[in-house]
């Protein structure tokens, strides 16, 4: 059910529950180095939501449809409004999008305040025929610039595994998103893809598959260097690593539920634990191979990526990620084969459960077929005894009374009880040792 408001979101807000957090207005960040030295940071639609929820203190003055911060250098303390078009007091900018097609030409508009017109829609209309996919022949496009530059650009994966701090009742969501970073004359853009429905469905206040970490001084303070290539390339590659770190937290947790199926009594809770574990499990399992993919889609961008080419920084960096990365990948899928194991020994042990509760059932079911028959063999044979013809053919034989026959009935089902309920309590105690000594097996 969609929530009423949102303009106090918390860590409990979903897509599912508050889809405006994400939707509403055009999700766009820039950071602005004019001429003069002075600074300024732009944010609009999640972005700034974002922000100002993580960074207590960052608080964004309205400025038409975007939000500013104003960073005035020591030397300069004017400071510039929202640029127009072609502004030529710009020198830096580094901006950052999370594209959507329903807010296309706000993004557009937001663009050509810091690029020129022509660039902000050929960049755009590029991520039309974005190639989500690791492609081994097919390198990225340069697209041609307004002032006859070359605008280079490069693809890369990335994922997001939201950590839910050994909240165990919080699902466990993983989503990958593909970003293009393009390098212009004055800076970088960075454009996330448009996320899919099904991806949106896994969302999680404040996530959206973008790196949330910058840190209140970005915001706060002039930074020294703004629209670099290389810091920009770092973003995502740090991304997918810090959501790696996060795999293996949830990893360790995921670790217990096994552990708890095996000690549980009932078969119908062991099997819902069971199956929570085996889904948390494909969706852990997911992941890697994502993060596997999107380490070939590195190691393919090295081969043949002009941008990467082009700035021995960012490949001396990406091969050194790209080896630590694929050592990450191989250690946890040993973990992964592992788990695969300790998940079907655990299966197995749901099953003995089951069968012994169905056991249990069927010893029930004779027992009570068992007690009815011996209640009642005693009291019918007596009957039919005394029923007999040849009884009292004599006359001088004495007939038992209808009180004397009762009472013999009585006498043989109550004997009859006790002896059932002295084999039952063995029987009890004997099943009682037996699962204390598994219990001590599995505890050892």
């Amino acid at each position: 059910m969609q929530r009423e408001s949102s303009q106090y979101p918390d860590f409990s807000c979903t897509y599912a529950s508050d889809p405006a957090l994400w939707d509403d207005g055009p999700s766009f960040l820039g950071k602005i180095k004019y001429t003069d030295g002075c600074q300024a940071v732009f944010a609009s639609g999640w972005h700034r939501r974002q922000i100002e929820f993580e960074n207590p203190g960052v608080v964004f003055a309205d400025a038409g449809e975007v939000g500013v911060i104003e960073l005035p250098s020591s030397t300069h303390p004017r400071v510039h409004p929202s640029p127009e078009p072609g502004h030529q007091s710009i020198d830096r900018y580094e901006i950052e999008v999370s594209f959507d097609e329903i807010h296309a030409n706000d993004l557009l508009g937001l663009l050509a305040r810091f690029i020129p017109e022509s660039d902000a829609h050929k960049i755009l209309d590029s991520m039309s025929d974005m190639v989500q996919r690791v492609s081994a022949n097919r390198a990225n496009k340069t697209i041609e610039g307004s002032g006859g530059q070359d605008i280079h650009t490069v693809d890369l994966l990335c994922q997001n595994l939201p950590a839910r701090s050994g909240n165990a009742t919080e699902p466990l969501r993983a989503i990958s998103r593909w970003c293009r970073i393009f390098e212009l004359e004055r800076g970088t853009v960075t454009i996330y893809q448009a996320m899919d429905e099904t991806e949106k469905a896994k969302l999680r206040w404040p996530h959206n598959a973008i790196w949330l970490n910058r840190g209140k001084d970005y915001y706060l303070q002039p930074s020294d260097s703004i629209g670099d290539i290389v810091e920009t390339f770092k973003i995502p590659v740090q991304y997918e690593r810090y959501n790696l770190a996060n795999w293996r937290i949830e990893f360790d947790f995921w670790e217990n539920q096994p552990f708890q199926v095996m000690v549980t009594d009932d078969a119908d809770v062991a099997s819902a634990r069971l199956a929570a574990a085996l889904k948390e499990l494909a969706i852990l399992s997911e992941f890697i191979t994502v993060a596997f993919l999107s380490t070939r889609n590195l190691q393919r961008r090295l081969d043949n990526n002009e941008l990467i080419r082009r700035h021995k920084a960012i490949r001396d960096y990406a091969k050194k990620q790209l080896e630590e990365l694929q050592s990450e990948i191989v250690e946890y899928r040993i973990l992964l084969e592992k788990a695969s194991t300790l998940l079907a020994n655990t299966a197995q042990s749901v099953q003995a459960v089951a069968n012994r509760e169905t056991a249990e059932a069927a010893e029930k079911t004779n027992t009570f077929l068992n007690f009815a028959t011996t209640v009642f063999f005693i009291p019918t044979l007596i009957i039919s005894f005394y029923s007999m013809s040849i009884i009292g053919q004599n006359q001088d034989e004495p007939v038992p009374t209808t009180t004397a026959v009762l009472i013999l009935c009585i006498i043989s089902v109550a004997l009859g009880i006790a002896s059932l309920a002295i084999f039952r309590f063995a029987q009890k105690r004997k099943r009682k040792r037996a699962k204390q000594m598994f219990y001590q097996e599995v505890k050892q």
